[in-house]
């Protein structure tokens, strides 16, 4: 008490004012002011305090969850896979470079918003751009981003991004407040699946507040070419920027030249809202060829070439928006949905660090993103590295040899860039090929996604017989293989069904005959009991 004594004094020598000169109602005044002007003060500090990560609104977090109400039931299977980015409290659209790591719980799945189909990839949470594959499984930037990134920096946001997989695309949701309001941005893209040089965007906004509002639009397009002529053009009541030019690329530590032209929708530099509309779309086609074989030689010898590709461009480019972007879409996903015909699942596990259902799911779509579809795209691909045709034949003699892939941690990590995905796609193809399947990998897409789900089981053919090398210590999980490929006689499903004794039962279901004059049978291990005939 004697301390606050002094200091009261030393503040009225300071300042020449005597607080005991005043009245006990003026004395109470002032230091009812005093402790008001500290109550601002503190709230100030408080309401101005750094938001923690991951921190957002009550509105902002129930416009996400509104949104995501659609995708519930796909989300529940798995079949569509959600991250929440920014993991930190970076922009999720930040230049992240090829080799920076992404820092997040290890506990967390993230999976990578990525698109592909064995011509080209892209990832919305990357400013690097397409990536194009060479016929060693590994891919390189294209030093050109066709996506529009939609932003405003006058409001707030959160945002998640989604992979759906049984559709082949990814997209973004952003909820923007506005007061008490949400205005949703939402953007999907695809890499076609039967038309494998084109990219489609679709936006979508919805503004239920009721007033306008105006998001900037940013597209980055070609950077860092040789010889590059830009030029705009305008057909089917779209406008498009055509570039052209030439990119160097290393492959086995040699310098080589791509040629290459990209022809991309050019939208307009901002979007206006008004006050409550909803479904406003736009929409980005881009185009892209580059040169089948890596060059070298002089880049003046090389504009032949580059002036051919242009040429391709803007004639698919007229030919898909004539096309238009509905039967695009579904012609994306028909292919889809035809690959997915074959499948694997399991029973979820608790276990900590154990495998599940969406990791597997993400790793087969990025496996299958980076494969050509030779039998059902529309202009059948270059022969593959082997030089055998393709056609409807699924080689699968011998394939898979070895032990159940679900044991091998490496081929289950989730890739976080593009050259993860290419790393991934690597080892798994490797690893197919030293067991067997060459064969299948050489059908493409449609034919690794056959090879993995004999590796899953441990299953292998030999001379129209196929048998499982599951150990039985490793059957304490339910397992569902959906119509494998036998033999092209017909499409086979498998059943691992845990019962309440802990003991695995077998299930075999024949579920479609490719040639219908022929039987099948199924037996248990050694075929002790007599063979059992299968029929659909």
């Amino acid at each position: 008490m004697g301390s606050l004594q002094n200091k009261i004094k030393e503040f009225e020598r300071y300042y020449g004012f005597n607080l005991r000169s005043l009245s006990r109602s003026r004395r109470f005044l002032t230091f009812s002011i005093i402790l008001f002007c500290l109550i601002l003060i503190i709230t100030y500090m408080i309401m101005h305090k750094p938001k923690k990560k991951g921190y957002y609104s009550l509105e902002l977090e129930d416009c996400i969850n509104s949104k995501l109400e659609r995708f519930k039931e796909s989300i529940n299977s798995n079949n569509i896979l959600i991250t929440e980015w920014p993991v930190s409290d970076r922009d999720p659209l930040s230049n992240l470079k090829q080799d920076e790591k992404i820092e997040h719980p290890p506990d967390e799945n993230l999976f990578l918003p990525y698109v592909g189909n064995g011509y080209i990839g892209l990832s919305l949470i990357s400013k690097e751009g397409i990536f194009a594959f060479n016929q060693k499984s590994t891919t390189f930037p294209l030093l050109y981003n066709p996506l529009a990134n939609i932003y405003s920096d006058t409001m707030t946001k959160k945002e998640i991004t989604y992979v759906d997989i049984l559709s082949g695309l990814v997209g973004k949701i952003q909820c923007y407040q506005e007061n008490k309001n949400c205005i949703e941005v939402s953007s999907s893209v695809y890499a076609h699946r039967i038309r494998p040089s084109i990219i489609v965007q679709e936006i979508t906004l919805n503004n239920p507040t009721k007033q306008s509002v105006t998001f900037d639009i940013i597209q980055i397009f070609s950077k860092n070419w040789n010889l590059s002529t830009v030029k705009d053009d305008n057909f089917n009541n779209m406008e498009f920027t055509v570039s052209k030019g030439i990119i160097d690329v290393i492959i086995d530590g040699k310098p080589k030249h791509l040629c290459l032209s990209i022809g991309s929708t050019k939208l307009p530099n901002s979007i206006r809202l008004n006050e409550h509309e909803f479904n406003s779309k736009h929409y980005a086609i881009s185009v892209i060829k580059y040169s089948v074989t890596l060059l070298s030689g002089k880049l003046e010898n090389l504009e032949p070439i580059i002036n051919n590709l242009e040429n391709q461009v803007i004639e698919e480019l007229k030919i898909a928006t004539k096309i238009g972007f509905k039967k695009l879409a579904k012609e994306h996903m028909d292919a889809w949905n035809n690959i997915w015909k074959s499948g694997f699942g399991l029973s979820r596990s608790l276990a900590d660090g154990a495998l599940n259902g969406d990791r597997i799911n993400a790793s087969l779509y990025y496996i299958a993103s980076s494969h050509r579809a030779p039998l059902i795209e529309l202009d059948k691909p270059v022969l593959n590295q082997s030089g055998v045709d393709n056609n409807h034949v699924y080689h699968i003699e011998r394939c898979y040899e070895g032990f159940s892939t679900l044991s091998a941690v490496k081929l289950w990590k989730l890739p976080l860039n593009e050259k993860e995905v290419s790393n991934l796609n690597y080892l798994w193809t490797l690893t197919l090929q030293k067991h067997g399947c060459k064969g299948l990998i050489d059908l493409g897409v449609e034919g690794i996604i056959q090879a993995v789900l004999l590796s899953l089981g441990g299953l292998k053919f030999t001379h129209h017989h196929l048998e499982t090398n599951l150990n039985p210590r490793q059957l304490h999980r339910d397992y569902f293989f959906r119509k494998i490929n036998y033999a092209n006689l017909s499409l086979i499903s498998i059943e691992v069904i845990v019962g309440y004794d802990n003991h695995a039962k077998l299930y075999v279901s024949l579920d479609e005959y490719i040639k219908s004059n022929e039987e099948f049978y199924a037996c248990d291990a050694g075929c002790i009991d007599p063979p059992v005939t299968l029929e659909k």
